[in-house]
C-alpha cells in the first residue's frame, strides 16, 4: 500500500514538474528601453522587440492588440507589475507586457533580466500550465534558478506559443 502511495505521489510530482524547463537569455541588439519591476526583479525588453510580437500576434490571427506599441525609442519607460489575474492597469501598456509580450519575449530568450543586486540573469526557468481543452491561453511563471523566487507571471496567447520572432536582426 506504501509503495502505492509513493507511486502515485511521484506521478503526481513528476507531472507537476514536466512543464519546467530552463530558459537561457540571450544578449539583445538593441538597448532596452522598457522596463518591468515585478517581485524585486527587473525584466528589460527593446521596443523593437515588442513591436514584433504585437505583428507576430496580428498575423497569428489575434486582431484584439495593436499592431505596435507607439512608444518612442529615444526614451526609457518604467512599470511596476503584480503577481496575479486580477491586476487593475494604470495604462494599456502594463497589460499588454504582463498579458501578450511579457511571456514571450521572456520565453523566447529576448529579454534582460536582473535580480535586486542589479546582476544579470543568464537563465531563467519556465513554468507553463495549460488549462485544458477551449482555452486560448497558457499562464506562464518564471523563476530565478538559484533562488527559485518568482520574477515575472504572465498570460501568453496559445496563438504565438510556439511561433519565433526570426532570426536575430
Amino acid at each position: 500500500m506504501k509503495s502505492l502511495l509513493f507511486f502515485l505521489l511521484a506521478l503526481l510530482l513528476s507531472g507537476a514538474l514536466y512543464a519546467q524547463y530552463p530558459v537561457k537569455m540571450r544578449n539583445l541588439w538593441t538597448r532596452p528601453q522598457v522596463h518591468v519591476l515585478f517581485n524585486g526583479y527587473r525584466v528589460s525588453f527593446a521596443i523593437r522587440d515588442i513591436n514584433k510580437t504585437l505583428a507576430l500576434l496580428r498575423s497569428a490571427g489575434d486582431d484584439s492588440h495593436p499592431s505596435y506599441c507607439a512608444l518612442d525609442t529615444s526614451k526609457d519607460f518604467s512599470y511596476e507589475l503584480y503577481e496575479g489575474t486580477r491586476t487593475e492597469y494604470k495604462e494599456q501598456m502594463e497589460s499588454l507586457l504582463q498579458n501578450v509580450v511579457g511571456p514571450f519575449l521572456i520565453t523566447a530568450g529576448r529579454a534582460v533580466v536582473q535580480d535586486s543586486r542589479n546582476r544579470v540573469l543568464q537563465e531563467v526557468i519556465t513554468d507553463i500550465k495549460y488549462e485544458g481543452t477551449g482555452e486560448q491561453n497558457v499562464y506562464v511563471n518564471f523563476f530565478d534558478p538559484k533562488t527559485k523566487k518568482m520574477l515575472f507571471a504572465g498570460i501568453m496567447s496559445l496563438a504565438i506559443y510556439k511561433m519565433d520572432l526570426g532570426i536575430d536582426d
